[in-house]
């Protein structure tokens, strides 16, 4: 994989990135109240809970998918940019996507916290192993019949 990504790469994928975060964010923002009873506010949040994980699935694919992070930088500022341009009050003075209640208040911070965590996450380089055929010195194989019957 390599460790550069070429200026192309990142002009068409950044903006992709970005509308996609887009409609992540959408979703999860109109979605987040599912299993909340409207009229009494209590009940099982499914709605936030799935759509925290769809944030963090797609967040963490995308960082697990390219060498750079900036896709998954570009990813969060969509889902961030849906969740706070649908918080924003409408023409009647108050938002009615995301309510004034536990699940509104963890759905307004909970993706930026995801997404800088899943941004600042380091990369971990897999240690590439030596081919069992190098017979080297760290070679801790054992010998193969071809090697003990010909000793």
């Amino acid at each position: 994989m390599p460790t550069e990504t070429s200026p192309r790469d990142l002009a068409i994928g950044l903006p992709v990135s970005l509308v996609a975060g887009v409609v992540v964010g959408t979703i999860g923002t109109f979605k987040h109240q599912v299993g909340i009873s409207a009229a009494t506010g209590t009940g099982l949040p499914i709605g936030l809970v799935l759509s925290l994980l769809m944030v963090a699935a797609f967040l963490i694919a995308l960082r697990v998918a390219f060498p750079s992070r900036w896709y998954a930088v570009a990813g969060s500022i969509g889902v961030v940019a849906a969740g706070v341009l649908l918080l924003l009050p409408g023409a009647s003075g108050g938002s009615t996507v995301v309510l004034l209640n536990v699940a509104g208040i963890v759905w307004t911070f909970a993706p930026a916290l995801l997404a800088a965590v899943v941004v600042a996450w380091p990369r971990f380089r897999r240690r590439t192993r030596a081919t069992p055929d190098a017979g080297g010195i760290l070679d801790h194989a054992e010998p193969s019949a071809e090697r003990r019957t010909s000793e």
